[in-house]
């Protein structure tokens, strides 16, 4: 199933929340202690809205202000995890996943 976002939003695939969930569905967070409180988050582009102009396309990876998405959702017979957001909420993007580089932005590592 193919599905689209109206207007300029964005639906993303593999937000990094920086924790992992271990088989038995224990989270084991990426903290630390070093930060604390509100940061970014990146998450790989799934589909783009018809009038989105940005410039960006299925595959790239965006950073995302932190708390401007919607709550995941699942297509049918799929496990990917979905999330939608709005064109102005994206502060950067890039075509490398970021999770392989180190990024600074305001100061504090993302």
């Amino acid at each position: 199933m193919h599905i689209q976002p109206l207007h300029s939003d964005v639906l993303v695939e593999d937000m990094y929340f920086g924790e992992v969930k271990t088989n038995s569905g224990i989270i084991l967070t990426d903290d630390d202690m070093k930060d604390r409180g509100i940061h970014p988050r990146w998450a790989k582009v799934y589909a783009i809205g018809h009038e989105n102009h940005s410039g960006l396309k299925k595959g790239d990876w965006i950073l995302i202000s932190h708390g401007r998405w919607s709550r995941k959702f699942t297509i049918e017979g799929s496990e990917t995890e979905i999330r939608k957001v709005d064109e102005k909420d994206i502060l950067l993007k890039s075509s490398v996943n970021p999770h392989a580089e180190k990024w600074v932005f305001k100061g504090k590592e993302v």
